[in-house]
């Protein structure tokens, strides 16, 4: 995992802005095209501070030092945005709110890993000590 910028990198806020582009333009692809929903400004304004949130908070726990926690975060966005894609298809009414869920529960459990690699980290490498 060395390819991960160190604690304290500028190279986290790049990470986040291109995690926050990528993120906020497949929300509107999943959403505009794939859901075949009109475009609306508000909630493609919406989608973008989701987007751009989740990448910059991710993005700083990266930049403070929780890199574990960072990647299994992003990865976990990815596979959120995987999950909302696969749910969206063939809407009958609930499929929108479905795979909004489905994105949410995935962000948090690649959240909830992120957490509990960091936490075995700093149990073995207070153990070292």
């Amino acid at each position: 995992m060395r390819w991960l910028p160190a604690a304290r990198s500028s190279r986290w806020w790049l990470w986040a802005g291109i995690s926050s582009l990528t993120a906020t333009l497949l929300l509107w692809l999943i959403r505009f095209v794939l859901m075949e929903q009109a475009f609306t400004g508000v909630y493609a304004f919406r989608f973008l501070l989701l987007g751009t949130g989740l990448s910059f908070l991710f993005g700083f726990f990266g930049w403070l030092g929780a890199r574990k926690l960072a990647l299994c975060s992003t990865a976990g966005l990815a596979a959120g945005l995987i999950g909302m894609a696969v749910y969206s298809r063939d809407m009958t009414g609930w499929e929108d709110l479905i795979s909004i869920l489905v994105f949410m529960e995935l962000i948090a459990a690649g959240f909830a890993v992120g957490l509990i690699v960091e936490v075995i980290y700093l149990v073995i490498r207070i153990s070292k000590k």
